[in-house]
């Protein structure tokens, strides 16, 4: 029988997660000195309430490992060797098959969790909603109005808004129960971008770090730990949307080099893909266009995932004969110089 080794998230069940978590960083990071990919864990009981009927108890013992068949099967035979009373185990669904979860499906539940930290609960479909948007009221006594969100208050199975609506003679506070997509609109997101920029910026500085560990050919154990850990973090907000094209192409050209790092041969082929096809566009502009920090960091990245010297090359080329004012950027390109494999 041929061996699976596609991707995939598969359900399990423990009794120690603890101990089962501090022994899977030591295993990614062996892994990753390996080349070999890393086994992604999530345990949705971290971002789910404490409170009494919460839906936190129904996940104590569940957690989700992003591997293979073989390695997943390789982990729950030999565990007898390795964590004697880890008793890791498949979970079934109704039929007794091992239950797996789709890439597309666990990325929506793991950008849920993020969002809704402590308030993992049903909630109607302007759950997105966040303060400072700009809305519109579209029923009720104030339809036809635009307001600022001042406050979201989350509850069982429903949304509570506090909004101040610009009247002619001043700001009224109102507040809205029961919120729904047929009572407000959302206008605009003021906020947004500048989230996107400082998440841009986090993963930049941890990438900076864990590539020069890597070229320095670091070898301290709790190094490789932290290193891990914080890859699997990172790679968790691929798919954050970032709505300006040019941090949207940076944010794309890190999260190429998080997937080369993590070793998702098939999650950075589809993203060195997409970069490449970035780049020709950026390459059918005016030079004054493609002469862009933007355009450096795909080369970088493309020279990371595929140690094609060209692209090494083009980013040193920019960075001398452009001098880009980006500290982080000539950082980048100083790790790559050497041509060394990571």
């Amino acid at each position: 029988m041929a061996v699976d080794n596609t991707i995939k998230w598969f359900v399990m069940t423990h009794y120690e997660m603890k101990r089962f978590m501090e022994w899977l960083k030591t295993e990614n990071a062996q892994r990753l000195s390996k080349g070999e990919t890393i086994i992604e864990p999530f345990c949705p009981r971290d971002f789910l309430k404490e409170t009494e009927g919460a839906v936190s108890d129904d996940f104590a013992n569940i957690v989700f490992l992003k591997t293979t068949e073989s390695d997943i099967s390789n982990l729950v035979n030999n565990q007898k060797n390795i964590m004697p009373r880890l008793r890791l185990r498949h979970y079934l669904d109704t039929n007794g098959t091992k239950a797996t979860v789709s890439d597309s499906t666990m990325q929506a539940f793991l950008q849920a969790c993020i969002k809704y930290r402590g308030h993992f609960e049903i909630i109607p479909p302007v759950s997105s909603i966040e303060v400072t948007d700009k809305v519109k009221i579209i029923s009720g006594p104030f339809a036809g109005h635009e307001a600022s969100v001042e406050r979201v208050q989350l509850s069982r199975g429903a949304i509570q808004l506090d909004l101040a609506i610009e009247l002619v003679s001043g700001v009224m506070n109102i507040r809205m129960c029961d919120v729904d997509k047929n009572k407000v609109m959302i206008l605009s997101r003021d906020s947004a971008d500048a989230i996107r920029t400082d998440f841009i910026e986090y993963t930049q500085n941890h990438l900076l770090d864990i590539l020069k560990h890597r070229v320095n050919r670091e070898q301290d154990a709790d190094v490789n730990r932290r290193d891990a850990d914080m890859l699997t973090r990172l790679y968790r907000y691929c798919n954050h949307e970032v709505k300006n094209e040019a941090a949207r192409n940076h944010f794309l050209a890190l999260m190429l080099i998080c997937a080369h790092l993590c070793r998702y041969t098939a999650d950075e082929g589809q993203l060195r893909e997409k970069a490449l096809g970035v780049l020709s566009c950026i390459n059918q502009r005016s030079e004054s266009k493609a002469a862009t920090d933007t355009r450096a960091y795909l080369w970088i990245a493309l020279y990371v995932s595929t140690q094609n010297p060209v692209y090494r090359d083009a980013a040193k080329k920019y960075v001398r004969d452009y001098q880009p004012k980006s500290e982080k950027l000539r950082s980048f390109v100083s790790l790559i110089r050497k041509g060394r494999k990571v």
